[in-house]
């Protein structure tokens, strides 16, 4: 099979205020957005070579980002503009004098299929110019002065996507013609029709969305990983110390030694939120030689993980709790234990689970000389 030929440019110098945070490296299929983005043009068989524009200041980070895989084509990273003109001006410099088929795609639209990019090539192969669109479905008005003054013919209007593909030689005269003129352009499209040239369309494809704002990423749910962790800890029980479970002193003639309070159930469950996210394990985070943390309540650790999870991306679920203790009887505080866990993770209280047993004496639990505790959590990274 035979593919038309295209070099690729991929805008992504965008700040992604809309979403509030880094569109680009959302994760998304075990890999990044952007990532994405760049495998479906190597996908495409007719791709000879993709060009990366991004912000200035990212230029090495998405090197080292593109360097973790193995490429079908060469992929190179350039600095972009503050202007989407600018972008793919800097964009189409360091393309060289590339005198075939250039596609422009948006680097937060990672569900083009080869199919859509083959049937554009192909239209820009026989006019010079093409871009897929699709129709518009709701009516439009015309607004004037914060009031409705229009309705548009909507049977007559397109919603543009990418990759809008162009001879080099058009493009480059489209962007010559706009820096020169000093045009705010939000396309390419818009770029060559002020040229006096014809655009052909094919049809776009609803899957092929531009992630823009937080409502967008339901689009990203199907491809979410469910991560599971595990955690386990254990404390000593000692004379002098405070006994401190899940939030709760508990009244006990014996406490649990650590460095901080010692709340071995509170202890399990962070390491299972940082294990499900491979985030190494509490020890790594909460030293037992920074005296920061001497004393300190395991809850604000514990709220320390379910802001660190938030921060990468992910919720926590659920988390499911055992403790083994021979004493003191826990059964009476373990409804506020709960309560105490879902506040520090940010959750409902109907997701956490904590469930005491007794180890029939047996093992050292049993000899009273110490507690331990398990906990399950499942994780969601969006």
């Amino acid at each position: 099979m035979s593919f038309t030929e295209i070099s690729v440019i991929i805008c992504a110098a965008g700040s992604s205020s809309r979403m509030g945070r880094d569109k680009l490296l959302l994760p998304l299929d075990g890999m990044t957005v952007i990532e994405k983005t760049v495998s479906a043009f190597e996908g495409y068989g007719g791709t000879k070579k993709i060009v990366l524009a991004v912000s200035p200041e990212r230029v090495e980070e998405f090197e080292k980002l593109l360097a973790r895989r193995v490429h079908t084509c060469p992929v190179a990273v350039c600095a972009g503009g503050s202007a989407r003109q600018d972008t793919v001006w800097n964009a189409l410099c360091a393309l060289g004098d590339e005198a075939g088929l250039i596609a422009v795609h948006d680097g937060a639209r990672p569900f083009v299929s080869a199919e859509l990019i083959g049937k554009t090539a192909d239209a820009a192969s026989l006019s010079g110019a093409a871009l897929p669109v699709t129709a518009v479905k709701e009516t439009v008005h015309l607004s004037c002065d914060g009031a409705v003054c229009s309705s548009l013919d909507r049977s007559a209007l397109r919603a543009a996507q990418t990759p809008q593909i162009f001879r080099g030689d058009i493009l480059r005269r489209a962007y010559e013609n706009a820096l020169a003129k000093g045009l705010t352009l939000t396309d390419e499209c818009s770029a060559v029709l002020a040229l006096g040239i014809k655009v052909s369309e094919v049809p776009g494809e609803e899957s092929n969305i531009k992630i823009t704002t937080p409502a967008d990423l339901r689009f990203l749910k199907k491809e979410n990983t469910m991560r599971i962790g595990h955690g386990y800890d254990v404390h000593r029980l000692v004379p002098d110390r405070k006994f401190i479970l899940g939030g709760v002193e508990i009244p006990h003639e014996l406490g649990l030694l650590g460095h901080s309070d010692a709340d071995v159930l509170l202890h399990a469950i962070a390491d299972a939120v940082l294990g499900a996210l491979a985030l190494g394990d509490i020890g790594k985070h909460f030293p037992d030689t920074d005296m920061a943390y001497a004393g300190i309540s395991s809850l604000l650790l514990l709220e320390y993980v379910g802001n660190l999870a938030r921060e990468k991306g992910a919720r926590v679920v659920n988390v499911d709790a055992t403790v083994c203790a021979q004493l003191p009887k826990l059964a009476p505080h373990i409804d506020t234990m709960r309560e105490n866990i879902a506040r520090a993770l940010g959750i409902d209280k109907a997701s956490v689970s904590v469930k005491a047993t007794t180890e029939e004496k047996l093992g050292f639990t049993g000899r009273e000389e110490g507690v331990s505790a398990t906990a399950v959590c499942l994780v969601s990274e969006e």
